[in-house]
């Protein structure tokens, strides 16, 4: 299974409110983010790879995933 923001989230170990916060979003922002419902900003790549110590890469391939429908896994 490919991971989403969300999977990234939890492997951090992070609530959405502490992600929020980062990235000086809303709670609901985040949700957004991670159910594809919200695109997210290049800014907020960056600071999510800082934020889970992993590359810009990653990122951007779990916003796709996050996009996907569960139609299309």
């Amino acid at each position: 299974m490919s991971e989403t923001l969300r999977d990234l989230r939890l492997q951090n170990k992070k609530t959405c409110a502490e992600v929020a916060q980062a990235l000086n979003v809303t709670y609901r922002a985040v949700f957004n983010y991670e159910t594809g419902l919200r695109r997210i900003s290049l800014e907020q790549v960056i600071e999510l790879a800082k934020l889970y110590d992993c590359s810009e890469r990653e990122i951007i391939e779990a916003v796709f995933n996050s996009q996907k429908s569960p139609k299309d896994n």
